[in-house]
């Protein structure tokens, strides 16, 4: 039986893998390779999971 990290951490990684693939998507119009589309990238997923992080840190409220 898994426990709750487990499940926890299931979703952790496949909702990590959709948001990387989003970033992806995002960013496919932008005119940026190499090093500084990583930096941009990474950028974009640490702030999303800010967000997500506060906007359940709030209940309902949301800041999006």
């Amino acid at each position: 039986m898994k426990t709750i990290d487990d499940m926890a951490l299931e979703v952790a990684e496949v909702t990590l893998q959709l948001m990387e693939d989003t970033a992806d998507w995002v960013l496919a119009d932008h005119s940026t390779s190499g090093d500084e589309y990583n930096a941009i990238h990474a950028a974009i997923i640490k702030l999303a999971i800010n967000k997500m992080y506060m906007q359940t840190k709030h209940d309902n409220e949301s800041i999006i």
